[in-house]
């Protein structure tokens, strides 16, 4: 198959290491033409992420310590052998497969990884770089993904705390497009929890902090409305939803506070999500009716479980995977037949029309309604007689000693068959795939 992996990612590679790995999509179209002109490489996509930077390479085998030797120059990081771990063939495709569906992405299940993939690979597939294995390999991996995707539960459970967080708000309030939600503090955890309300479409966003421009900042990147942190008791009542993750060391927001913002609400419930430690809301809110408050622990257990059952639905991923692969692998074995059996039917056909034009002329006079029939005739007859000899090379390349078969019948026919097109063989498949599904 000749697919190789070069690759650093989170569980051998420190973060401060992987910092200095990150490629621009500009420098990783750059950097894979430099490996296709010096290795004569027979095709090459890379993938970098803040997890992960992949090679994937074809016809790399030989030349493995000299890329990584070169990759060294190019970062000037001469640690990069302590932690670059390579590997090829059917177990390269596995981890390009497990890559796709998310099963080595630090959050297991995680969305965002299949779209960075298909991102990539469209670049280096438009400047021409991928070259002619690459395209079925990587359409497998896009497929077998989908059906992770669909066929598992590995993506719908909340496994971060931000994410958990909105997942709780969503039980509460079934609609979220209706809600309003105040944000308080403008750290990394509050823009995820954000960045997810608003996947949810919510009516309106308030943002607060003690430094106004964090909050203007925030605000001005999802199209919500900066709140001076002295004025927040004014607007809170405002809010449906609550959201704090500040680093203050006291209560935020008090029963005595969210009393008030009920007796204006009418009734109408307030959801508290405290994700700050130490806490910004105070417990007690809780006792009151009309008020949901949940803490970070709170969050932490559901997150527990849906970690558990992500683990639980990865099994079912793999095996889909390992399905994929063994389909994946039966059709490039099917392969190795094509160019004998295109060979041995295009000799065929050759010799049959060779010796009718032969007839014709001997002939001289043939009405060309009878000249057809004469073609069809013999048309079909070479077909037949070709059928089974197809059919039987076709189950013969799944033996171990196929290529002496093969060999054979090249010689005793005297053929010259020409490769398969991979690039073309890849999307034929998948069509056929999806007509079958």
């Amino acid at each position: 198959m000749r697919f190789n992996v070069i690759g650093w990612n989170f569980r051998k590679t420190p973060v401060e290491v992987r910092d200095k790995l990150a490629l621009t999509p500009k420098q990783q179209l750059e950097l894979g033409q430099q490996l296709s002109r010096r290795f004569k490489l027979g095709g090459v996509a890379i993938l970098s992420t803040c997890n992960r930077t992949e090679f994937y390479l074809v016809n790399a085998e030989q030349q493995l310590e000299e890329i990584i030797e070169m990759l060294e120059a190019y970062w000037k990081l001469d640690e990069l052998q302590e932690s670059v771990y390579t590997i090829q063939n059917l177990e390269g495709v596995r981890h390009l497969f497990r890559v796709a569906s998310s099963l080595e992405s630090m959050v297991l299940g995680e969305p965002q990884i299949l779209g960075q993939l298909k991102d990539s690979f469209q670049s280096f597939s438009d400047a021409e770089l991928t070259g002619k294995l690459l395209h079925p390999l990587f359409t497998r991996a896009f497929s077998t993904a989908k059906r992770v995707r669909t066929e598992t539960t590995i993506a719908s459970n909340a496994v971060s705390i931000s994410y958990a967080a909105v997942e709780l708000a969503k039980h509460i309030f079934e609609d979220l497009s209706k809600q309003r939600v105040m944000v308080i503090g403008a750290g990394e955890m509050a823009e995820l929890a954000v960045r997810h309300l608003m996947r949810n479409g919510i009516s309106q966003l308030f943002v607060t902090n003690r430094t106004f421009s964090s909050a203007a900042e925030l605000a001005e990147k999802f199209n919500g409305m900066a709140v001076p942190f002295d004025h927040l008791k004014r607007h809170l009542h405002e809010a449906d939803i609550v959201i704090s993750s500040t680093g203050a060391r006291d209560y935020i927001i008090s029963p005595e506070l969210v009393k008030h913002c009920l007796r204006k609400r009418k009734a109408n419930p307030m959801f508290f999500i405290d994700i700050a430690v130490p806490r910004d809301i105070d417990p007690e809110i809780n006792k009151l009716h009309g008020a949901f408050c949940y803490d970070i622990d709170d969050l932490q257990s559901l997150v527990s479980h849906n970690q558990e059952e992500r683990k639980k639905q990865s099994v079912k991923a793999e095996e889909i995977i390992e399905n994929e692969l063994t389909e994946l692998e039966l059709w490039f074995k099917s392969l190795s037949a094509v160019p004998t059996i295109r060979s041995l039917r295009k000799s065929f056909h050759a010799m049959a029309k060779d010796e009718m034009e032969k007839g014709f002329r001997r002939m001289k006079v043939m009405p060309e309604s009878e000249r057809k029939e004469v073609e069809l005739m013999v048309h079909r007859l070479v077909h037949k007689l070709l059928h089974d000899p197809s059919r039987n090379l076709k189950k013969i390349v799944h033996a171990e000693d196929a290529h002496l078969y093969l060999d054979s019948v090249t010689k005793i026919f005297d053929l010259q068959p020409t490769p398969v097109n991979l690039e073309q063989a890849g999307k034929k498949q998948l069509r056929l795939k999806i007509i079958k599904s």
